[in-house]
């Protein structure tokens, strides 16, 4: 994606974080951002909320067994 076209929003396109800021995607990086249709947007998101609960998940779990 260009810096020119950054702000041209195509018809029935969503703007979406390649790598998600959560699990160390860069917020301004161009090369982070691509279009999706809105299928395609709902397919990512639920992809990276299902990496991000398995993660979570995982995190907790190392937590609770260094407790003991």
């Amino acid at each position: 994606m260009s810096a020119k076209n950054r702000y041209l929003r195509p018809k029935g396109m969503e703007l979406f974080e390649i790598t998600p800021v959560i699990v160390g995607g860069d917020p301004v990086g161009l090369e982070n951002k691509t279009w999706l249709t809105r299928q395609e947007h709902f397919e990512a998101v639920r992809y990276w909320n299902r990496v991000i609960g398995i993660l979570c998940k995982a995190a907790l779990e190392k937590a609770a067994r260094a407790e003991e």
